[in-house]
């Protein structure tokens, strides 16, 4: 689920960066140099770009669901997680990890709002 989460929102996201986008939509949640808040933080963004990531997360259940079967514990668990990293990515904490060679890092994100890229 969250590859397919990553493949619909990590264009999209990079579209709200765009010039003529990002004052319209994605400064709103951009206006948090330094995240601390968790989930305040997290979800503190415009209306339309809560929609296309609402959007993206339902496609990502919807596909593992039709492709897998996903049991509804495991949906449960995905949305538990996403919301755990989405807290995590808002928060003074440095977490850090790496699974199968992908790594995880909140200063990533942190970076990510301080340089408005």
């Amino acid at each position: 689920m969250f590859v397919v989460l990553d493949v619909c929102y990590a264009p999209l996201h990079h579209i709200l960066h765009m010039p003529a986008l990002y004052p319209l939509i994605h400064k709103h949640h951009h206006r948090q140099h330094y995240p601390t808040r968790g989930y305040l933080d997290a979800g503190n963004e415009h209306p339309i770009e809560h929609l296309v990531g609402v959007l993206c997360t339902w496609a990502a259940v919807l596909v593992a669901s039709a492709t897998t079967g996903a049991h509804a514990a495991i949906i449960f668990v995905f949305f538990n997680v996403h919301a755990a990293l989405a807290m995590l990515n808002h928060s003074p904490y440095d977490v850090r990890w790496s699974v199968l060679g992908i790594e995880y890092t909140v200063g990533n994100h942190e970076m990510h709002h301080r340089k408005f890229t």
